[in-house]
């Protein structure tokens, strides 16, 4: 019985711990880019922030995918569109090709 009571203690702590990411997103603040390269809006903006990427130009469809593969915070939800992209920043820190 007492085994079982540390298993459940170590998934409760855990479960705590891992979920105290979602308090790092800054949902009060937007950063507004035009460019999808990650080494641009690093210096814009901060990890854990929303993000709108708003291109100049209509009608390239792939932008906005490369935009949320090289800036986007997978763990999170991402709302793309033909024309632009939002979701919470965090950009790759390397790319393999």
């Amino acid at each position: 019985m007492k085994w079982n009571y540390k298993i459940a203690a170590i998934t409760v702590y855990f479960f705590c711990v891992g979920s105290v990411g979602a308090q790092d997103i800054d949902q009060a603040n937007l950063c507004v880019t035009k460019s999808w390269k990650a080494a641009d809006n690093s210096t814009l903006c901060k990890v854990g922030q929303k993000v709108a990427f708003l291109p100049n130009s209509f009608g390239n469809e792939q932008l906005p995918v490369m935009f949320a593969a090289l800036n986007c915070d997978l763990k999170y939800g991402i709302a793309l569109t033909n024309g632009g992209a939002t979701c919470i920043f965090k950009p790759v820190e390397k790319v393999i090709e």
